[in-house]
C-alpha cells in the first residue's frame, strides 16, 4: 500500500492518485452515506475505475451550507482526483469567494487554532460535496431502516420500502449510522459535558461591510471568551445581496441541574431551544462588534438555531474486523467521532476515504483489516486530542495545542 505521513495527528494521507489497473468488483461497492467521507470514497474509486453506488437518505442537493475548515495534508491529495490545481479549488470552495476570498483566518482572532496548518482555509460544505459528487452514482431518498446479514453480504432495507442485497458495503452514515447501530448494536457514542448551539443568520451585505467587516477584517472566523464562555462567528457563504453568517455559544456544564444541557435528548430535540439560552445571552455585558450585533437574545430568537451534542466515538479494531470478514466496512464518523468544536472531523472523513480507496484498488477488500489495524490507534489519539481541545478552549483562552 502506497501511505505517506502528513504528520498531522500522525495521520496518513495517499499520494498515488493515478488510475489503477485492477479486476473490476462486481457488483459495483455500495457507500451508505453521500456526505464528505462517502463522496470522497465514490470519487476516488472512480478515478481508479472502480464502481460504486451511494445511498442517502436526502430529499435532494445540495444541503450543508456550512464552512468547514480543509488543512491541506488532506485537501491536497484531492486535488490530483478532482483534476484541479490548488488555486482553483480554493477560489471554488471558499466561503468568502463571493466576494474575492480565500477563506482566509486569522488565527490571532481565535481562542484557539489547534490544528490549524499553513495553506488551511475556511470552504464552504456544500459546494465541496458537489464538486466531489461530480460523475458519482447517488440514489437519494433512501433512508436506511437496518441492515441484515446473509450468507453472503448483507441486505440493506431502506424506508421507502426498497431493499438491496449487497455483497460489499461500506458504512458513511455518521456517527448514527444505522448500519453501525444494526450490527454493532452496542457501540454507542459519548456525550462531552458541554453546552453547544449553533445559528445561522443571513445579513445583508451593506449591513455585513458596515457593522461586521471592520471588526473582522480578512478573517472568517472571529472568536471571544468571557470566563468560560466561547463566542463565534463565522462567514458560512457570500453572495451578491446577502452574507451568511454562523455563530456558536458554548460552554462547560453547571452540573446536573444545568436546563442546557440536555445529553439523552432525542436526535428531534435538536431543533428545541430552551427560553435559558437567551436569558443567558442577555447577562453579557460589554461585547465589542461583531460580537455586540449577533449575540442578542431578540435578533437569535429570529435565527435557525441548533443544539449541538459533541459526540465522540470510538469501535474497536477487532469488532470492525469481524464485520470485514463479511465484507461490510466503515470509515469516517460512523466508527470514530470527534466533538464538533476541538475536532477535525471533516479533514479526517476526508483523510480515510482517501486511504480506503488506495487499500481497495491495491489490496482488494482483503486488505481492510490491516488498514483497521493501523488506523485504530491514531483514531484514538484524535478522539483524546480533540476532547483536550475543547477542554483547553474553555479554561485557557491563551491555548494553542
Amino acid at each position: 500500500m502506497t501511505f505517506i505521513s502528513t504528520g498531522r495527528h500522525g495521520a496518513n494521507a495517499y499520494m498515488d492518485t493515478q488510475p489503477f489497473e485492477q479486476a473490476m468488483p462486481t457488483p459495483p461497492i455500495t457507500i451508505l452515506g453521500a456526505g464528505l467521507a462517502g463522496l470522497t470514497l465514490g470519487r476516488c474509486l472512480l478515478k481508479r475505475g472502480i464502481p460504486a453506488i451511494l445511498y442517502d437518505r436526502s430529499t435532494s442537493a445540495p444541503r450543508h451550507g456550512y464552512g468547514v475548515t480543509l488543512h491541506p495534508s488532506s485537501y491536497r491529495p484531492l486535488l490530483a482526483v478532482l483534476g484541479l490545481d490548488e488555486t482553483t479549488f480554493r477560489r471554488r470552495l471558499a466561503v468568502d469567494a463571493g466576494v474575492g476570498g480565500w477563506g482566509d483566518v486569522r488565527r490571532s482572532m481565535m481562542v484557539q487554532s489547534a490544528g490549524w496548518e499553513e495553506g488551511s482555509f475556511r470552504a464552504n460544505r456544500s459546494r465541496l460535496e458537489g464538486m466531489l459528487r461530480e460523475g458519482l452514482d447517488v440514489r437519494w431518498e433512501h433512508e436506511l431502516d437496518r441492515v441484515e446479514e446473509r450468507s453472503r453480504g448483507v441486505e440493506l432495507c431502506f424506508k421507502n420500502g426498497d431493499s438491496v442485497k449487497a455483497e460489499s458495503v461500506v458504512a458513511a452514515d455518521g456517527v448514527h449510522s444505522v448500519t453501525r447501530k444494526s450490527l454493532i448494536s452496542d457501540a454507542e457514542p459519548g456525550i462531552l459535558p458541554y453546552v453547544v448551539f449553533n445559528g445561522k443568520r443571513r445579513v445583508p451585505r451593506r449591513v455585513f461591510e458596515d457593522v461586521y467587516s471592520p471588526s473582522m477584517q480578512t478573517s472568517n472566523i472571529v472568536e471571544v471568551k468571557r470566563e468560560d464562555r466561547v463566542l463565534q462567528i463565522s462567514i458560512s457563504d457570500c453572495g451578491e445581496d446577502h452574507i451568511g453568517l454562523s455563530w456558536i455559544y458554548s460552554r462547560p456544564t453547571r452540573g446536573p441541574g444545568d436546563t442546557l444541557h440536555k445529553p439523552n435528548r432525542p436526535m428531534t430535540g435538536a431543533q428545541d431551544i430552551p427560553q435559558g439560552l437567551f436569558d443567558e445571552v442577555s447577562q453579557l455585558q460589554d461585547l465589542e462588534q461583531p460580537f455586540r450585533g449577533v449575540f442578542r437574545s431578540d435578533a437569535m430568537k429570529r435565527d435557525r438555531i441548533l443544539h449541538w451534542l459533541m459526540r465522540t466515538l470510538l469501535v474497536e479494531a477487532s469488532r470492525l474486523q469481524e464485520l470485514a470478514k463479511k465484507n461490510v466496512f466503515f470509515l469516517g464518523e460512523s466508527v470514530h467521532a470527534e466533538p464538533i468544536l476541538g475536532g477535525q472531523g471533516a479533514n479526517e472523513a476526508i483523510d480515510d476515504a482517501i486511504e480506503l480507496a488506495v487499500v481497495i484498488a491495491e489490496s482488494g477488500l482483503k486488505g481492510v483489516s490491516d488498514w483497521y489495524e493501523m488506523k485504530s490507534a491514531l483514531w484514538r489519539h484524535g478522539i483524546e486530542r480533540s476532547s483536550s481541545v475543547i477542554a483547553h478552549m474553555h479554561t485557557n483562552a491563551e491555548s494553542n495545542l
